[in-house]
């Protein structure tokens, strides 16, 4: 395997299929410092390894592994070029990260590879023959088309390493169209421009905070500040050094000594007397131990846990201190029937604000103390559904409250669902299409759709009803009218069968459990949250599904009555553990099974573990000041631009779960 960077009195040469130093992510102490050697092996300083175990002859050597920040699994490079990953506890545990190769077209090598921030993404170096190298950014579970970060320039860029949001440092060089040659600097990209910040330098990782980077100049190691101030001596001994990376709690920079691995100080006061690390060799990464959560969200009924959900992520409306999300509306869908509220989640999410229910003849008590709780007077309620759904009743008594009130409804189910729609927007980016005869398909739906309508996004999804395997005429008639504007999606056999004329976007399954999986899979590459209710009723799966969208996470259907968790949510936590780090689990025990809770945080989480929390009331809150707008808010919250999903994605995420699938 060839190094990054070669020893060089005054420039740092690299070499095609650099190895980049490995990301530091953020963590506790006591996180294991590993290593690989282009072996079949990741070693680690406490003497364990884990070997990678496949009878697949295309995958034999683990190459510069580095770990997702919970420490759940490592992401490598193969021996052909290709990116996989491997479970920290589980060798035969491995999937295939890069697209896979396409027939007639350029054969692509894939080097370098690291996970994002928060491990929602992965970055990589990747070329073709003739052409330069350049750094792509993709979602960490496979299926999806990379997407070039580095600008075309004719410049090799090379060894990426991520920091906290879409910081990510590289090294840039000259060089030919295939090989880079020459002097190589160092540069930052902090969101917005691409910044050399030092020149003679290659190899850089970033430290835990951002703030710091090291790097390799002459065989030794440095660190400066993000701009590029404040150079320090890591090392001064005689051996040659690369490779840097640096501890969760960025106090300790690890690095190639020679043959072996080293440590030092990250304030260079053990530059000339590196720490040898005994019986590991190869690129070090370190193992970080961050413990993973699962929440359950559940009340007495169906109304105290949607109460619950709600209370989870929206803040008390008097409480300007409140960390939580300040609600601009409510959804509110009668409690007995599921018709009309199966496009509620994706409202939901456009308006910023939780569904709730109420029994159609009267506002109940729990619901309305919600209400207050979270909407100032003057805001808006909305009512899925006609008065033979929530009464005028309901209706009067959310006015007396002193809210503005909003009934969304047609003349069926079907022409219900399209008034929600044009609600969220009459043109929207996406249309999916699901069954209005039953619930589970329309309600993965849901949470997908709503993703793509946080303020911020820049793009918009709606949940259209299909009666089963055919087209109602409004449903016609509106579909008619979007598709030259909206790419239609059919979610279920019924679904795609219904839309067949429309060209549509196929995601289903066999079951109504593997359609919740690939729609899952399909939209959500890189996601923090994974929510799971159970696939033989309703009103968990619709509050929550609500919740879901609004933080940019799936809604997995799960077998709720069985003592285990079922094979599909399984397999989407498994492979998306990188990135998830929360599980919310909706309903009480009754609904979803105790046993299924042990599984769940097992599949999320890296030998940091889990812990189980009820009830909690901070989902989705992250690096929200006390007391910020509810404008502010949403922006902080708007999607992240490796997160969103095109057309092709979607099909080629869809394309590699089949694959998955037939080859078990």
């Amino acid at each position: 395997m060839a190094l990054a960077s070669a020893v060089a009195l005054s420039a740092t040469t690299a070499v095609v299929g650099a190895t980049a130093a490995q990301a530091s992510h953020p963590g506790p102490a006591g996180s294991l410092l590993s290593s690989s050697n282009g072996t079949n092996t990741i070693r680690f300083n406490n003497g364990s390894t884990l070997r990678l175990t496949t009878e697949d002859p295309t995958i034999t050597t683990v190459n510069g592994a580095a770990w997702a920040p919970d420490g759940s699994r490592a992401i490598f490079a193969t021996e052909n070029g290709e990116i996989a990953t491997i479970r920290y506890n589980d060798g035969w545990n491995y999937w295939w990260v890069s697209p896979s190769p396409i027939e007639g077209e350029p054969v692509v090598e894939y080097r370098s590879p690291v996970y994002r921030s928060e491990g929602i993404g992965v970055l990589w170096s990747a070329k073709e023959s003739g052409s330069p190298w350049r750094i792509e950014a993709q979602v960490a579970s496979g299926g999806f088309l990379p997407r070039q970060l580095t600008p075309g320039d004719g410049r090799h860029y090379l060894n990426p390493d991520s920091g906290p949001g879409a910081l990510f440092v590289y090294q840039v060089q000259g060089g030919t169209a295939d090989t880079p040659s020459g002097p190589s600097e160092v540069g930052v990209f902090d969101g917005d421009s691409f910044d050399t910040i030092l020149d003679d330098a290659s190899n850089p990782s970033v430290a835990p905070n951002g703030k710091r980077v090291a790097f390799v100049r002459g065989g030794q190691i440095y660190a400066a500040n993000i701009d590029g101030s404040n150079v320090v001596a890591i090392t001064s001994n005689a051996a040659a050094h690369d490779h840097p990376t640096w501890s969760p709690d960025g106090t300790t920079i690890a690095f190639t000594n020679g043959t072996g691995v080293a440590t030092a100080p990250a304030d260079g006061s053990g530059a000339a007397n590196p720490s040898v690390v005994a019986g590991l060799t190869g690129i070090p990464s370190y193992q970080p131990r961050r413990t993973d959560t699962v929440a359950r969200l559940a009340g007495q009924d169906r109304y105290t846990t949607a109460n619950a959900v709600s209370q989870a992520h929206w803040a008390t409306a008097s409480d300007q201190n409140d960390p939580r999300q300040f609600a601009d509306a409510v959804v509110l869908s009668r409690s007995d029937l599921f018709a009309d509220a199966l496009g509620g989640a994706a409202l939901a999410a456009a308006k910023q604000g939780p569904l709730l229910m109420t029994p159609p003849a009267g506002l109940n008590a729990p619901t309305e103390s919600e209400i207050r709780r979270i909407l100032p007077v003057g805001k808006t309620v909305y009512l899925l559904g006609s008065p033979g759904a929530i009464s005028t009743t309901v209706e009067n008594q959310v006015k007396a409250l002193g809210y503005q009130v909003e009934r969304l409804a047609g003349q069926d189910r079907y022409s219900t669902s399209i008034a929600i729609a044009n609600e969220i927007n009459p043109n929207p980016t996406y249309v999916l299409a699901a069954t209005g005869a039953n619930f589970p398909d329309a309600l993965a739906a849901g949470a997908a759709a709503g993703s793509f309508n946080v303020p911020g996004s820049g793009q918009s999804a709606v949940v259209v009803l299909t009666a089963d395997y055919t087209l109602s005429p409004g449903t016609k008639t509106y579909l008619d009218r979007v598709r030259s504007t909206s790419r239609i999606v059919g979610i279920g056999l019924q679904g795609a069968t219904a839309t067949a004329p429309y060209n549509p976007i196929e995601i289903f399954g066999s079951s109504r459990y593997e359609t919740s999986l690939f729609t899952a899979w399909a939209f959500f590459g890189g996601t923090d949250y994974a929510g799971l209710a159970t696939g033989v009723n309703w009103p968990d799966a619709l509050s929550g599904g609500a919740l879901m969208a609004t933080i940019n996470g799936p809604l997995l259907l799960t077998r709720g009555n069985e003592s285990g968790l079922s094979f599909e949510p399984e397999l989407f936590l498994d492979e998306h553990s990188g990135s998830l780090d929360t599980a919310l689990i909706f309903g009480s025990a009754a609904v979803v099974s105790a046993g299924q809770q042990a599984p769940t945080g097992s599949w999320i989480s890296g030998p940091g573990g889990y812990t189980v929390v009820q009830n909690p009331t901070n989902i989705g809150i992250v690096g929200l000041e006390r007391g910020t707008s509810s404008t502010a808010r949403t922006a902080a919250t708007a999607a992240d631009p490796s997160r969103v999903r095109t057309p092709e994605q979607l099909e080629a995420a869809v394309a590699g779960l089949k694959e998955r699938l037939e080859s078990r």
